[in-house]
């Protein structure tokens, strides 16, 4: 049985959602560099990782390269953190690294690199979302032009860093360097992906040195914790301006979208800023629980709400992994309002169907989307103009939402399914 594996891909799960149940997406294993395997010896790694003393070199190579690795108790969070030394070596200077795939280790220095081994989860980090980003908490002692570098790649088949021809498998890629100088404090560092494709990627592959991949230099020193994959949620509402009026809301959905898939369903909700914009205090206009990474929301803007166009929309979820992006919306308060019903079409919900009668928009083209209770379209159609149209729900049940769109708006109207 391979031990380290089931500790990888069981256990430390296990532990993290033990420890956080707010884990909703994909992230690293042991980004927090809490368990780790052969303590005490040259051979020491957190577990999930590994360096230069585990490469594929075979016996020979690594015994002979140095140990570039310890476990730290200086630690951001937790017990422990990653410790990366420069030192001499019988070839030279050794950078300290870390990857969380495998070193590819020759006596001919220059055709080394770190890969990812595809059919071995000791060496390998299985990824198919698209994170927005990579941070993490770091701290270092560097000589002096030395200075900590990260490196992540998203990829699909084979990947290595550097690429040694397997650039066509790269999907996206990101880069931090620590700044120059001693770093004594915990710091928190962030760096974005910049995607090459759309591509789904398959793989994630990092390196972590002490120094700088152009020329380490011997006695630099870094420390690593509390590594995180950081996903954005992007929302649009149907309409930018809404109306109310003192005694009556309005009803939206707002769509949302996010590069982390769930690994189990979480709440999406969301929130309506004050009409400065600032999110101090917000209000809760809707909220969705779901398993996917897209979806649409229906929202209740309150009574009474102040006119402004300075609101801001944003889905937000219990995750600190997800990252809200907000959006600019805007407030008007209704006038003519027995003028507005006119143009609100009718919808009634039977046995056969969703009942729509346009009303005074008749003459107008329009299409209904409907949308089961977490948000899917689950039927989309034309309606005809000048006659009562009948919608198909074969299939659904309970609530769904109906959202009309034509040429003079939108409308939204919750219906209980008989």
């Amino acid at each position: 049985m391979n031990t380290f594996g089931l500790l990888r891909r069981v256990l430390l799960p296990c532990l993290l959602l033990g420890a956080n149940g707010l884990l909703a997406q994909p992230q690293l294993d042991n980004a927090g560099f809490e368990a780790w395997t052969n303590v005490g010896q040259a051979t020491q790694e957190p577990a999930s990782w590994s360096s230069l003393k585990t490469s594929d070199g075979g016996a020979f190579i690594n015994g002979l390269v140095p140990q570039l690795c310890w476990r730290s108790t200086d630690a951001h969070t937790g017990l422990y953190s990653v410790n990366l030394r420069t030192v001499s070596s019988v070839a030279g200077t050794a950078n300290g690294l870390l990857t969380n795939g495998r070193v590819h280790a020759e006596l001919a220095i220059e055709n080394s690199y770190m890969y990812t081994v595809q059919d071995d989860p000791q060496w390998n980090t299985p990824l198919s979302s698209r994170p927005d980003s990579l941070i993490g908490w770091f701290k270092g002692t560097p000589q002096p032009g030395d200075r900590a570098n990260i490196g992540a790649l998203l990829h699909v088949d084979e990947g290595r860093l550097p690429a040694f021809g397997t650039e066509g498998n790269y999907v996206a890629g990101a880069s931090w360097k620590a700044p120059f100088g001693s770093t004594s404090e915990w710091t928190r560092f962030s760096t974005p992906f910049q995607y090459l494709n759309e591509w789904q990627p398959e793989w994630i592959l990092l390196i972590l040195t002490a120094g700088d991949s152009a020329g380490s230099q011997v006695g630099t020193q870094a420390w690593f914790d509390d590594l995180e994959l950081i996903y954005n949620v992007q929302c649009l509402p149907e309409v930018p301006v809404t109306y109310v009026t003192a005694s009556s809301g309005a009803q939206l959905l707002v769509d949302f979208t996010t590069g982390g898939i769930p690994t189990s369903p979480i709440a999406f909700s969301v929130e309506l800023s004050d009409p400065e914009g600032s999110f101090a205090a917000p209000i809760v206009v809707g909220s969705s629980t779901s398993s996917l990474a897209s979806g649409s929301i229906l929202c209740s803007i309150p009574a009474g709400s102040l006119p402004s166009a300075d609101y801001r929309l944003r889905v937000v979820t219990p995750s600190p992994y997800y990252a809200p992006v907000p959006i600019a919306f805007t407030i008007e308060t209704a006038t003519g309002a027995g003028e507005r019903n006119l143009l609100e079409p009718t919808v009634r919900a039977t046995e056969q169907g969703v009942l729509i009668d346009l009303g005074a928009l008749r003459s107008h083209a329009a299409q209904v989307d409907l949308f089961d209770a977490r948000g899917r379209i689950v039927n989309t159609a034309s309606l005809m103009p000048n006659e009562v149209n009948l919608v198909s729900t074969s299939g659904m049940q309970g609530m769904i939402v109906v959202r009309i769109t034509h040429a003079k708006g939108s409308f939204v109207q919750r219906v209980m399914l008989p």
